[in-house]
């Protein structure tokens, strides 16, 4: 579709939905909730930021039902927030980098323990940024994420070909390393064991003391450890037979202190999620937003330099029609973070999530077990646009969007949320 007819499409969508007064934004979020999908949602968490300053917020619908009755989602609801978690976990990484602990452009293996190569391509070396920003020609096939008690090297045995469901490298064996794009969630899992033997320190364990802890974020990696679990949302998908609980139910569930007891540090920080697992609020992910936008600094404590925060926003890949592919709205991408740029993604559709956007917007998405999440900001104007939404239908019934790669509901916050004037 040219962009043209995508963008009339798009205004023609938003023109209804421009908010002016707060309580007119209110129905419009109400009716989200309750019409945005062929089943009513199960909840809504969304803040809007405007030039640094908090202009609306919303929480609707429940954090988790029980037979007798429901908790309703408020500020410090905690959403497994999936995808948005790399971004965390880059940070995470990044601050080892600044430290000289671990160099982007060096070979994984230096760090892993052993040696990763794609077969098709088993003289160039597979770096840390090409983990970080999926140009590394691995792939998640049929799982990315392992137990404690297993080692993420074995997803790469040699007894692992071409064509079977368990091969982890682009099976076409066309792309060198570095010059495609294909989005990888076991990129992240390898990055989370490089954390760990960069620094000794258990994944989960690491980012909540260097990271959360720091920014003063509620939440983790690792449910049975969470300060508030009582905050906890329990993740829905809403099928025609009701809502069905898919993670996070109460009492929170995740490894125990027996199953980690044997757990070698640096052996498979998949373990942990490093690529959706976290737990986070909207609260804290504006927190998160300010941190960004202020260069790495957080109420006057610094994490990364202002050039570890520019190194993560800049693109060190950009679509152009050739070099990969993706079902996400994601036409750039840098280290661990996405640049919505309003130029077409690898289906044609404009990375743009409103009508009348002129970029900007940097944070990435999420999309798991019924809920999505969007964590962006404008670095140079302080916008914010942060939610959670959780109770999608099954994934092939998901209503798409009309005029982006994003879903219908995304679009429908998006464009109310810009329109907000609280």
């Amino acid at each position: 579709m040219k962009p043209a007819i995508i963008l009339a499409m798009m205004a023609a969508c938003a023109g209804s939905t421009a908010m002016a007064a707060d309580t007119s934004t209110d129905r419009a979020m109400d009716a989200i909730l309750a019409q945005g999908e062929r089943r009513p949602l199960a909840a809504i968490a969304a803040i809007r930021l405007r030039a640094g300053h908090a202009a609306y917020s919303y929480y609707g619908g429940f954090a988790r039902r029980t037979e007798h009755d429901s908790v309703p989602v408020g500020t410090d609801t905690l959403f497994r927030i999936a995808s948005v978690s790399k971004v965390v976990t880059t940070i995470g990484l990044m601050e080892l980098v600044e430290k000289g602990q671990v160099a982007l452009d060096s070979d994984v293996s230096d760090y892993l323990g052993f040696r990763l190569r794609n077969p098709a391509f088993a003289d160039v070396p597979i770096t840390v940024r090409m983990l970080l920003n999926h140009t590394a020609t691995i792939v998640d096939a049929d799982r990315y994420t392992l137990p404690p008690d297993q080692k993420i090297a074995d997803l790469f045995a040699p007894g692992r070909k071409p064509g079977q469901s368990d091969y982890h490298f682009a099976p076409d064996g066309q792309h060198r390393p570095g010059t495609w794009f294909e989005y990888c969630n076991l990129c992240y899992g390898l990055i989370g064991t490089i954390i760990e033997r960069a620094s000794g320190e258990r994944f989960d364990q690491y980012q909540q003391t260097h990271v959360l802890g720091p920014l003063g974020i509620d939440g983790g990696y690792n449910p049975l450890t969470l300060r508030h679990p009582e905050r906890l949302a329990t993740l829905y998908t809403h099928r025609a037979a009701g809502y069905v609980a898919q993670v996070d139910t109460q009492p929170p569930q995740g490894w125990s202190a027996a199953q980690l007891s044997t757990y070698v540090i640096g052996s498979n920080g998949s373990a942990f999620s490093p690529q959706g697992g976290l737990r986070i609020s909207v609260t804290g992910l504006v927190r998160l937003a300010r941190f960004m936008q202020q260069g790495g600094i957080l109420d006057g404590k610094r994490l990364l330099s202002p050039h570890g925060i520019h190194l993560m926003e800049t693109p060190t890949w950009r679509n152009d029609g050739h070099d990969g592919t993706c079902p996400y709205p994601i036409a750039s991408y840098g280290l661990g973070m996405i640049e919505l740029t309003g130029q077409p993604d690898a289906s044609g559709r404009l990375t743009a999530p409103y009508a009348g956007y002129q970029g900007g917007l940097r944070g990435h998405l999420g999309d798991a077990y019924g809920l999505h999440s969007g964590f962006w900001y404008d670095p140079a104007k302080g916008d914010v646009f942060v939610f959670a939404i959780d109770g999608y239908p099954d994934e092939d019934e998901v209503t798409p969007g009309s005029y982006s790669s994003f879903t219908r509901v995304e679009e429908q916050i998006f464009t109310t949320l810009a329109g907000a004037t609280r």
